[in-house]
């Protein structure tokens, strides 16, 4: 990703630039906000796994490393500016591409992460913080694929910091420990009812209450925040077809039903396969 951004950042100084000063403002104007727009919805989502299934995924899938060199090319062709106001513009754009690389690494030193523990409820593994949900999910989910595990052995693996989990960090976390058990990680892409009817669990879930929901028992009586997200794991569906029975490490074993999932569900989840 350094080199990519360093062609992409030669590329627009030496290339991809138009002797008309409105056009370079323009390609500098839309590069920096499409690392911000970037940077808020699209960095570290699960779905870039799908396209590349690899630990790193969270590092390769940064595109805003590239935007932000390709800001820091044209940024030294802004026309009627001194040289020394284009070089430093520029140097702060190839700052901003590099801490992009290096966020996931930096962001645990900069907000390091709960030791984590090994609390354990019914099978569930027990978040210790509300920051480690996700570790505390993931080894839920691999404990119940026979992969001993405990949420402090995830937390470092999941990237975690103070702050929680990036959503790419949990798919790490959980792809390095399936990788060394010889299991292949699947990134869901489906319907509620068709991950109802195909009954192969267990399912890490990405949970999450959408504002605006009407119906106040969420956030009034459960404790759900709208907008933040969380991790369970779908452990399966009870004999009378109608709940599932769910790990949530804030709480442990519990039962929801389909349209509590219908709620808190958006179709990102992981499943493993194992010869």
């Amino acid at each position: 990703m350094s080199m990519l951004s360093l062609v992409a950042a030669l590329f627009a100084w030496k290339v991809a630039y138009s002797d008309k000063g409105q056009r370079v403002i323009l390609m500098l104007s839309v590069s920096t906000l499409a690392m911000i727009y970037f940077l808020f919805y699209g960095s570290g989502q699960l779905f870039w796994a799908k396209w590349v299934p690899d630990s790193a995924a969270i590092i390769y899938t940064n595109f805003a490393s590239i935007f932000a060199a390709l800001a820091a090319g044209w940024a030294l062709r802004l026309p009627n500016t001194p040289m020394w106001r284009r070089a430093g513009l520029s140097f702060f754009l190839a700052c901003a591409s590099v801490a992009a690389i290096f966020w996931p690494l930096l962001s645990v030193a900069i907000r390091p992460a709960p030791n984590g523990g090994s609390e354990w409820k019914n099978g569930v593994a027990m978040q210790t913080s509300w920051a480690t949900c996700s570790p505390a999910a993931a080894a839920t989910f691999l404990n119940a694929e026979g992969i001993s595990v405990d949420e402090s052995q995830m937390i470092p693996l999941c990237l975690t910091d103070s702050s929680g989990t990036p959503t790419l960090g949990l798919y790490r976390g959980i792809k390095l420990l399936a990788e060394r058990n010889r299991a292949e990680v699947e990134v869901l892409d489906e319907s509620l009812d068709e991950l109802w009817s195909k009954n192969d669990f267990p399912v890490l879930m990405a949970v999450e209450l959408p504002y605006g929901v009407e119906d106040r028992r969420y956030a009034d009586q459960w404790g759900w925040i709208p907008g933040m997200g969380h991790s369970v794991v779908a452990l399966g569906i009870r004999e009378d077809g109608q709940r599932m029975l769910v790990g949530d490490p804030s709480i442990g074993l519990e039962e929801w039903s389909k349209d509590d999932l219908d709620v808190l569900w958006h179709g990102n989840g992981i499943r493993l396969h194992r010869p």
